[in-house]
């Protein structure tokens, strides 16, 4: 197994844990109860991971910098269904659940 990713938070873990997941790579998150040791080992160490097989290594790297790539888009999307306006992450409108 390879470390793919170190993640900031649990959540983020489980994000691109689920997202690999999709893309039908087995991914596992290690790490993920070891906030409160963060200081007394390098945050490296200390803070979520995601690992996944050695064979599926470089399509997970696709499915990571996707994901890296919608979370860095910039501005805000309008619903086409309510009019509200949504940050550009977003997939689905935070007001009606519509396609963004």
């Amino acid at each position: 197994m390879k470390r793919l990713y170190n993640a900031h938070s649990r959540v983020d873990a489980f994000l691109v844990r689920d997202r690999l997941l999709h893309a039908n790579i087995e991914a596992h998150v290690f790490n993920q109860h070891m906030a409160s040791i963060a200081g007394d080992v390098p945050p490296d160490v200390a803070g979520p991971q995601v690992w996944v097989d050695d064979e599926d290594y470089v399509r997970a790297q696709g499915v990571l910098a996707d994901f890296e790539a919608e979370r860095a888009r910039p501005g805000s999307l309008r619903c086409a269904r309510c009019g509200e306006e949504s940050p550009a992450t977003f997939d689905l409108c935070w007001k009606c659940g519509g396609s963004l």
